[in-house]
């Protein structure tokens, strides 16, 4: 993995690329999730701007969180 560009690091919005590297997963495997196409997972709200995605930090960060409280909630109730 290379060495990611200090001044990029704590970018607000993020492509693709930076927004996979964040969670830890594949551009493809974001692409799907962006798409709504992982079962058990929304889609992360994100925009368009032509073919690029491009999404927020502080939206991946809720998601993550809403994502967290659920499998919680889901763990509590059975």
């Amino acid at each position: 993995m290379s060495a990611v560009d200090p001044a990029l690091a704590y970018r607000e919005i993020l492509d693709m690329k930076a927004a996979a590297h964040y969670l830890g997963v594949s551009r493809s495997h974001l692409s799907h999730i962006l798409a709504g196409k992982v079962s058990g997972l929304p889609a992360i709200p994100h925009i368009r701007a032509g073919r690029r995605a491009l999404i927020r930090r502080a939206v991946i960060d809720r998601w993550l969180l809403e994502q967290e409280h659920g499998a919680v909630q889901a763990g509590v109730s059975e």
